[in-house]
């Protein structure tokens, strides 16, 4: 019988691949195909993101170093890293306990994504993931954070947040030839939106 945390990287596979199918056409554009990367991988990678995610607690510590930043502009960053995480974990749960098999097919993920019953936590996510483009976007175009970013890696992982300093550096990076986020931004939003409703039946 598969374990629960065997279940959470199939999860996290199947979300991966969906997302890189629904939107090949955006990640082939050339100054998103990076941050279509990033996306993909650094948000819902088939990865254990949990060191990650603590380390994004104690962020606050961290960001006096960080010029033109304030904690209030990546809240939103890390309720959506633990939005998403609860809500994973939950489906995981869910699957497991039906042991369903990790093979899963999109048929089966949809109808376990409805019986959680989690539309409004569903949908404040894809708010979240709107608003945080939106913001990181407006931090990127910082060149003296960008510097700041990559001289302070050695002190973040002192300090026991090199992970979590890692994501903000890979998501800066990813954003650099990016002009305008407004196309990226809502086309996941309002795909994500139709395809929720969709599931629920809205």
């Amino acid at each position: 019988m598969s374990t629960l945390r065997q279940y959470r990287i199939a999860l996290q596979i199947f979300q991966s691949n969906r997302l890189r199918r629904d939107y090949r056409d955006l990640a082939e554009v050339p100054a998103y195909e990076p941050l279509g990367e990033f996306f993909f991988n650094e948000m819902y990678g088939p990865r254990d993101f949990s060191q990650r995610d603590q380390e994004g607690r104690r962020l606050h510590h961290f960001i006096g170093m960080l010029p033109g930043v304030r904690l209030r502009d990546l809240e939103e960053v890390l309720e959506l890293l633990d939005l998403t995480n609860q809500l994973d974990e939950d489906l995981a749960q869910r699957m497991w306990q039906a042991n369903i098999g990790t093979d899963f097919d999109e048929p089966t993920y949809e109808y376990f994504y409805r019986l959680a019953d989690k539309y409004d936590d569903r949908h404040r996510q894809l708010t979240l993931v709107r608003t945080t483009l939106y913001n990181v976007f407006h931090l990127s175009r910082s060149a003296v954070l960008g510097m700041a970013l990559r001289r302070s890696h050695f002190i973040a992982r002192l300090a026991g947040i090199g992970h979590v300093h890692t994501f903000l550096r890979r998501g800066y990076d990813a954003l650099q030839n990016v002009t305008s986020i407004d196309h990226f931004a809502e086309t996941i939003y309002q795909r994500e939106l139709d395809r929720l409703n969709r599931i629920y039946q809205r």
